[in-house]
This record gives C-alpha cells, structure tokens and sequence, in this order.
C-alpha cells in the first residue's frame, strides 16, 4: 500500500516562507526550491510515483521557466539572466507539492494565508519598535512586514482578508485575524491596495454570501479608518495616513508607472523574444525619456514581455483569462484571482513568489496524473545541486562578499559592479570592465571606468570612444557629462602644451559638442517625463559653462 506524505509539510511551508521576504531574493528562492524538491524526493519513495497537476497551469509554468532559461543565449546580461528562471522555478515546484495532495487537504491550506499575514503584521509592529529595526519593518515611514515592501506587502494581506470574508462564516478568531491584516493595511500605505479593499467591500457588502459578514465587513472598512487615525495620534507619524489624501491621476507614482509603460512599448515591438531577466534594468537608460532608475516595469505583464517576449506573455494572458469564466474557480478563487491581476498592473507582485503561490492555491485543479519515471529522481537531485550553488552565489551577494560571489559565479553582473567601483588600479579596472561587459555591454559604469583607464593611460581615441558609449546609456546623469567634460578638457590643455594644435582641435569639438548633446536629451524627454517628481537636470557647473565661453 502507498503511503501518503504528511500535510505538515506544506502547512508549515505556506505560513513561513512569507517571512523570508516573500522569497524575493533570488538566495531564498533557490532554498525554497531546494527544500521542495528534498520533499518531492521523500514523496517519490514513499508513494513510488510524482502525481502531476492536470490542466494547462502547471504546463505554462514549465513553459515559463523554459523561456527564461532560454533567453540567456540573446539576454542583455547573460550572466544575470540565469535568475530568473530561479526565481520563477518555486511555482512549477509548488504545484507539484500541492499535487502530492488529497484534494480535501489542498483546499484547507488556504486559511494559513490571513494566519501568517495576522502574525506577520503583529511582528513587524512589534519589532519596527525596536530602533535599530525600524527601518528594517518601515519604508519611508510605511509597514513593509517581512516582505519588505509595503505594496506587495498590503496586497498579501489582502488576499487573507479576501480568504476570510469569501468563506461560508468567520469564527471569532478570523473577525480578530481581519482587523489585524486591515490594521496593516492601513499602516502600509498602499493607495492602489485600498483602493482595492474599498471596491472589494462595495462589492462584498451586497454580494458576499454571509450575511453576518458582510456587516463585519461594513464595521472592518470603518475600523480600518479608525486603525489609522489611531496610530498617527499615537505615534505622531501621519505619513501613511496622508498617503491615502494624495490619491490622484496627476500624482508623480502614478504619471512615472505610465512613463515606464510608454518607454517600454517600443522595446517590447523591436525584440519580440524580450531582453532577458534584468536586462530592462540594465539598458533602461539608453531609451528612457525622463528621470528613473526601476529595476522592474511596476506591470507583470509587461514584464513578462520584456522579459521573455510575446508568446510567453500572452499565453499567460490567455491562461488567466480561462480561469475566469464561469466554473473554473469558486467565489474564493476568482476574488482572488482579480486582486492579483489587477494590482500586478501596476506593480511587480510576481517577483514575489509567494504571491504566486497564493494563486496557485486558488485555481490549481484538484485531479492529477500519476508519474512513475525513474528519471524523476536523478533530475530532482542534479536540480537541487544547481539550485543551493546558486543560493549560494546569490547569498554571498546578499553579505557583501562580492570578491567572493564573482569568484564563484563571474558572470554575477551586480557583484562585480560594486568589485569595480572598489578597484583602486588601473590594471584591475580594466580587468572587471571587461568582465562586465563580456556578458552585459549596455552597463554605463563599465564603459566609463575603460573611459578612466584609458585617460589615465593617455589613449584619448579610446576614451572618448568608451565615454561616449557609457554617456549613451546613461543620458541623464549629470556626473557623467561632468566626467567626460573634464576628461576632454585636461586632454585639450595636454595638448596644447604639447604643440599638437590639430589633436587639441578635436578635443575641442567635442567639449563644444556636450551642451548640444545635453540639449537633444532635454528635447527628446517626453511630457510624463516633464510631470513626474524627479525632472531633468542637464546643466554643466559654471566652471566649465565658463571654460566652454573661452573656447567658443
């Protein structure tokens, strides 16, 4: 007779792993993946087969995490690109996990989601007091629990309320369950989340199948007011409770999450296969059109494209859309279902693989398919070894070695960045430029430290060859076109003394090119650009506007 596995496992799995910063972080996603494939393993021995979740989710997952790993052989960082299949490896894994499971026992596990929010929030409160963590727990004065970000953050606890209000009736506890996930709500200061509480509670309060509930749910939405008020008299802290006064199609957040979709739109049409994991982050500054520097697009879906292109993208699309229709999802599933697709329009919810993993819960069908290939458990165990190397080089990332995670993996872009700005050698500058480039040529810094070797070795041609390249990919910095200028200028004067007029003359044009370069960025910053927060500030000191009068 088969054995079964023990629930425990995914009980215990579902409520901590939030903790671990929604396994943001590319070290505790490839952890997590390795504690779940460790119990796939047990699972296979013990049953003598893998069941296999049935219907088209799991395949797209398979598909997805295929995609990104594909996308390192043309990815802007091929060096990086290797993360995102990591990152997104838990889901697939997940489904597998929940699989192993009597359908009874996967439907219980979705009551653990307001569980860990409840406690989370209770925790951060708690801890967030303690000075030296506050900033740990609160970003700019709002509640990021352990995830470390208030937006994603609230909308984790939000989906617990939408578990607890969905449900044929609350007990006590759940009543205390939700004022504690709406206290944190409130604390978190997520516009687009409470705007989504309020819509879900206008639906809720005439649609919700408990009557007693939707009373509660009336009396929550006040305390969530009162929640607020109360901790801002308390504390004298009123930024989170101002954040919800500030609501507005004109505000700054709202106009710099367009202006990333309009500048993206164009880059999406001209690589149809995306950019890789991350390669938005690094070439964003050789298209955008006002002030930013994101490392996500604040849109899952054009993410997803810029990612890994449009056919994986619109698969996903076109799967989410088929768990909406009717009898796909109970009432449970499909609320949720909405909240996380509406709010990941507007932020980067899916880099947060628990988040996923509330999801799953919601539409993973209950049949499967029972799977007894001896390979399962070789290509588990080889998966594992990948996944903990990974953590690994991720982990020593997170730690500040970076000496130590280039060693491992040289092809991490991010430690070597911080290597470069460390080196104090022209010889081990060059060394670490080059490495950077090798996987990722659209990196501005490593042009610019070749620009610095170069001058400092007296190769004017290649200076200004490299500091272009750098200024191209990085048009709105200011440090920049003040590097080149100097850089320029020094060689001008060099020049000069030397008797060389004609090679003084070039160095010359060049100065006298800046400004108009300066100029065209200006003209070329679109209208979003001109209304966010953070404006174009392409202006030279007066020391070299002076420098630049004489030279006229």
């Amino acid at each position: 007779m088969k054995k079964t596995v023990s629930v425990s496992f995914v009980q215990l799995f579902l409520v901590l792993t939030p903790f671990f910063a929604g396994l943001f972080y590319e070290a505790f996603a490839c952890l997590a993946s390795v504690v779940m494939l460790v119990f796939l393993l047990v699972s296979y021995r013990k049953q003598g087969a893998l069941q296999m979740p049935r219907g088209p989710v799991f395949f797209v997952l398979l598909f997805l995490v295929g995609s990104y790993t594909v996308s390192i052989l043309w990815a802007t960082d091929r060096g990086m690109a290797v993360f995102g299949a990591l990152k997104l490896l838990p889901l697939p894994l997940f489904s597998l996990v929940l699989a192993q499971y009597p359908a009874a026992h996967r439907q219980g596990l979705l009551p653990l989601i307001p569980l860990s929010g409840g406690l989370m929030t209770v925790l951060s409160l708690l801890l967030g007091q303690i000075s030296a963590l506050r900033s740990v727990f609160f970003v700019n004065s709002r509640l990021g629990g352990f995830f470390l970000y208030p937006n994603t953050f609230a909308l984790f606890l939000l989906l617990g309320a939408v578990i607890l209000l969905t449900a044929e009736a609350m007990r006590p506890r759940d009543w205390l369950l939700l004022a504690l996930l709406f206290t944190g709500i409130a604390l978190s200061g997520s516009r687009t989340v409470f705007l989504l509480l309020l819509l879900f509670g206008v639906w809720g309060l005439f649609r919700l199948p408990a009557p007693k509930t939707r009373l509660g749910l009336g009396c929550g939405l006040l305390g969530l007011l009162a929640a607020t008020l109360l901790y801002a008299a308390v504390s004298g802290d009123l930024s989170a409770a101002a954040r919800y006064l500030t609501i507005s199609p004109e505000s700054s957040t709202l106009l710099g999450r367009l202006l990333y979709l309009q500048d993206a739109l164009p880059v999406i049409v001209k690589h149809p296969f995306g950019l890789g994991y991350l390669g938005y982050a690094f070439s964003q500054g050789s298209f955008q059109t006002g002030v930013y520097s994101v490392t996500y697009i604040h849109n899952e879906f054009f993410q997803l494209l810029l990612d890994v292109g449009w056919l994986p993208a619109l698969l996903c699309l076109w799967t989410l859309l088929q768990l909406l229709r009717p009898g796909k999802c109970d009432l449970c599933g499909r609320c949720l279902l909405l909240v996380i697709i509406v709010h990941s329009l507007v932020d980067f919810d899916l880099q947060f693989p628990v988040i996923g993993f509330v999801l799953l819960l919601a539409v993973l069908p209950c049949q499967t398919l029972s799977c007894e290939k001896k390979l399962l458990p070789a290509a588990a165990a080889i998966l594992s070894v990948a996944c903990l190397y990974f953590a690994v080089v991720s982990g020593l990332y997170s730690a500040g070695a970076y000496d130590a995670c280039a060693a491992l993996y040289p092809g991490h872009t991010n430690a070597q960045l911080v290597r470069l700005q460390q080196a104090d050698d022209a010889g081990s500058m060059e060394a670490i430029a080059d490495r950077i480039l090798e996987v990722n040529p659209s990196v501005s810094l490593a042009w610019s430290a070749k620009a610095r070797v170069a001058h400092a070795q007296g190769h004017v041609s290649r200076m200004i060859s490299c500091k272009e390249q750098a200024l191209s990919l990085a048009r709105y910095s200011v440090n920049e076109y003040v590097d080149y200028f100097r850089m320029l200028y020094d060689c001008h004067q060099l020049y000069l003394q030397n008797g060389d007029p004609a090679s003084a003359e070039i160095c010359r044009q060049k100065l006298l090119e800046i400004p108009k370069r300066m100029d065209a960025v200006l003209a070329q910053t679109s209208s979003l650009g001109w209304r966010i927060h953070d404006k174009p500030q392409l202006t030279l000191p007066d020391s070299c506007t002076e420098i630049l009068a004489r030279l006229r």
